[in-house]
């Protein structure tokens, strides 16, 4: 069986979006957005999950998303598809999960760079969401 994965870019006021550092494999030390299949095992839809996902690696349960888009994911043993939602979050209330995170850094939506070379499907992901801005 596979699973969708549910991902969040979370953005500040400066539209500028939030990345953090994995803590675990895979890709451990790699920096990518918040996401994963934990919920959608357990049976609970992508919007529940992305939720879930933020306030298991950030410790708040502040962030309001709105879905954006579903990414197909092909050759993959666990999931299927990506669902990604966009959205806030309260940053006073982070309080990071040593599990999950190294770090975070917010990263200006200009500074494309930084977006290559992250986890998983990440980059792919930041790339439509600008491309998406771009044209709104």
């Amino acid at each position: 069986m596979k699973y969708t994965t549910a991902c969040a870019i979370i953005i500040n006021e400066n539209n500028e979006i939030l990345l953090t550092k994995r803590a675990r494999e895979p890709f451990k030390k790699y920096w990518a957005l918040i996401s994963g299949i934990g919920e959608s095992k357990m049976g609970e839809p992508s919007n529940v999950g992305v939720i879930n996902e933020v306030s298991c690696d950030l410790g708040t349960k502040s962030f309001k998303g709105k879905f954006l888009f579903s990414l197909p994911i092909n050759n993959d043993a666990m999931t299927d598809r990506i669902d990604v939602f966009v959205g806030k979050i309260n940053i006073n209330e982070i309080k990071m999960n040593p599990i999950y995170s190294e770090g975070i850094k917010w990263v200006s939506a200009n500074n494309s760079t930084m977006f290559d070379n992250l986890a998983f499907e990440h980059s792919k992901i930041i790339k439509k969401y600008l491309e998406k801005n771009e044209r709104n």
